[in-house]
This record gives C-alpha cells, sequence and structure tokens, in this order.
C-alpha cells in the first residue's frame, strides 16, 4: 500500500488464552515444585511459595484475565500512534518501545505511557482472531507501529 494513504485504526481487543493460561500454569506450578523439594527451613520455603502465588495471580489478573487496573484491555493503533484502554476504563496514549517482540506465534506489545506507567499485552494464536492478528504483524513490520530507537 502506498505510504500517501491513510490506514484505517486498528483496533486489537485480545480475548483470554488458553494457551497463555496453560504456560503460566505449568511454569509456576514447577516452580512450586521445585521450591517443595529443596532442603529450604519453612520461612524460605513459606517466602518462596508467597512469592510463586503472587506472581501466578499477577500474571492471572493482568494478561490472561485483564481485570487488575493497569491491565491492557484495548489498544488501538491509529495514525498518530497507540491508544490503549486500561482496566479502569482509562483511555490513554502510549509509544510502543524497541523491547517489543514480533514473532510468527508470540507478540509481545511492550507500552510506555507519559509519564511513567509501563504496560505489555501478550498475544498468542488464540487471544486475537487471525485477521486483525495478521494486520497487526504487518503494520509492525512496515514500521507503523510508532517504536523508536534509542527508548527503552
Amino acid at each position: 500500500m502506498a505510504s500517501h494513504r491513510r490506514q484505517p485504526p486498528l483496533p486489537v481487543r485480545p480475548h483470554p488464552s488458553r494457551l497463555l493460561g496453560g504456560f503460566v500454569a505449568l511454569s509456576h506450578g514447577l516452580a512450586l515444585g521445585i521450591v517443595l523439594a529443596l532442603p529450604l527451613g519453612w520461612a524460605w520455603g513459606l517466602a518462596l511459595v508467597l512469592a510463586i502465588g503472587l506472581s501466578a495471580g499477577w500474571s492471572v489478573l493482568t494478561h490472561i484475565r485483564p481485570l487488575a487496573p493497569w491491565a491492557v484491555r484495548q489498544a488501538v493503533l491509529g495514525e498518530d500512534g497507540w491508544e490503549l484502554t486500561l482496566g479502569t476504563g482509562v483511555r490513554r496514549t502510549a509509544r510502543l518501545v524497541p523491547s517489543t517482540f514480533v514473532g510468527t506465534r508470540l507478540m509481545v506489545l511492550n507500552f510506555r505511557c507519559p509519564p511513567w506507567l509501563r504496560c505489555s499485552l501478550v498475544l498468542l494464536p488464540d487471544g486475537l482472531d487471525p485477521d486483525t492478528r495478521r494486520r497487526l504483524r504487518v503494520r509492525l513490520r512496515l514500521g507503523a507501529g510508532g517504536a523508536a530507537e534509542g527508548d527503552g
């Protein structure tokens, strides 16, 4: 498509991903099994189990079921950049940072919202409809995502 043509805004509305849920459950379950197998005192074991539980809860509330106030519920890529809708319903403008990863099966969109908020959107194949996923990958590959060199 020619660069002089305007592209319509691309709304990205992810839905819960079973693949991401399975990965979070597996990785945290394995970490819990390792902690329980280690010869630690009860205080250290309890602290590590609590840390693993908090990490699992944070992952679920932020990425799998975006219910946390800072979780990204929707991202819209427009002419002027990104606009995020957070868990509270607040809309914020954002910049895509260079640490973003765009692969064939996994996309991790890392954002910076002025002045200090950083958030991310993890997209697996079952978390986004195929057409939106394809269009997003194309626009990001063409540099329409707004990631500036040297940010991060």
